[in-house]
This record gives structure tokens, sequence and C-alpha cells, in this order.
């Protein structure tokens, strides 16, 4: 397949605290793939807050935007991605989305969002952000691989995606393209965005680092304000649904 055979429409839902390049990424990917377009909602037009302390608009709002093929929800802090997962509103968005969509899923720790929506249910691999993995292996109908870290997993049987944390977006994008595009769609947009990562370090999750101490401070680091709200409104979830 050279070309999609009508445009596609990627629906990124947005929220305050979300993570600029979970969606940014993902976006330019899109951009430069022929057939698509990337479309930002939010539950209205106000500027969303992203965790880096810049702010965006939507272009749409959940109750009125195009036709949605593909729901790419993105992730970002603890607090926003807590509040997502228990928002009425928002899952409801998710859920109907999803229903009528050809793909969904996420990219870094939106899992959790999608998987409180119910969308990962009885997916055969699902991944999230790093630190996250346990946190996520909890909800009991998903299977998550806890020791490996794949920039992307793709979920033929469900058409459900995930992604690793934020960078994994443009990873997962150019799969996605050149899985309903084919591969040239996404060798071109790869190379208009000049995609050639040779990072300086490697440290880009915790095998490459391969520093049980770094790992663990950053762990830490992450207690109280990543892995500590998204645990709890798991917690929350699984205990509502017993």
């Amino acid at each position: 397949m050279d070309k999609p055979q009508k445009e596609i429409t990627v629906g990124m839902p947005l929220f305050d605290g979300v993570t600029l390049l979970d969606f940014a990424g993902a976006t330019q990917v899109f951009a430069f793939a022929q057939g698509f377009q990337a479309i930002w909602l939010a539950e209205d037009l106000t500027p969303v807050a992203t965790i880096e302390g810049v702010t965006v608009n939507a272009g749409y709002t959940f109750d009125e935007h195009p036709p949605i093929d593909v729901l790419f929800v993105p992730g970002g802090s603890g607090a926003g991605i807590a509040s997502a997962m228990q928002d009425d509103k928002f899952q409801a968005f998710i859920r109907e989305t999803a229903a009528g969509a050809q793909w969904s899923g996420s990219v870094c720790n939106g899992a959790f969002i999608i998987a409180a929506a119910g969308l990962l249910d009885k997916c055969k691999r699902v991944t999230t952000y790093w630190s996250l993995l346990k946190v996520l292996d909890r909800f009991p109908s998903l299977s998550v691989e806890t020791s490996q870290y794949p920039r992307s997993s793709i979920d033929h049987d469900h058409h459900r995606f995930t992604g690793g944390g934020i960078s994994s977006s443009i990873d997962l994008a150019l799969e996605l393209v050149e899985m309903l595009a084919g591969t040239q769609a996404a060798r071109i947009s790869q190379l208009q965005n000049q995609y050639a990562p040779n990072p300086p370090v490697h440290a880009g999750d915790p095998s490459q680092a391969n520093d049980p101490a770094l790992v663990n401070a950053l762990v830490e680091r992450q207690q109280e304000l990543l892995i500590g709200p998204i645990s709890e409104a798991t917690d929350a979830i699984l205990e509502k649904e017993a």
C-alpha cells in the first residue's frame, strides 16, 4: 500500500498537565505523512497547560470535531493523568471515540487513561513509561511486560497500540504511518523530519542506563508527583470495579 485511500484523522485529546512531546512529536510525524491530519481536542477551547510550562490551543472540543480514525492519547503529569482517569466526561469521550475509530491507543502514561476506560482489556501486550510498568500491571485484564521497554506495541487483533515514554511518540507515530499507509510514507516523513537519532549519551531506559543507582534515584524523585498520584488513581478505579 503506497498511501491511504482517504485522509486519516488522528485525534489527540489534551488535558492540563499533558506532556508536550507526547503529542507534538507524533503530530510532527503525521504532518509530513501524506494522507494524514492530526487534530488536538480538549473539553473546551481554553488554552491547555503542558507539564513543560507552555500552553497550547486545541482546535476542537470533545463535543464538536471531525470523525476520528485514530485515537492517540498522550501522557502527562501524575495529577493530569489521575484526573483524566477519573473524569467522567473525559472517559466518556475516550470510550465513544474508540468505538468509532479504526485504531485507538496511547503513548507514555496515557496508557492509564485508556486502561481506565477499558480499551486495553484482553490486549496481548501493552506498555507505558518505564517507571510505571508495574503500576499498569495492577490492571488484572492487562498483559504488561515489566522488564522490557519497547518504544511501541501494536495489538492487531484488538486494533490497539501503546507506546513507551515521551520521545517514543515519534517512533510510535512512524509505526502507525507505516502500518496504515505503507513503508514509503513512513520513510518520507522520517526523512522530512530528519529523524536520525544518535544521542550523545545512552541512558534512554533502565536497560541502556545500566546504572541501578541512577534509576533508583529518578524513581524516588518521581514518586510524589508522578508515580504516587497515578498509583492512587489506579487503586481507586480497581477498588470501584471490584
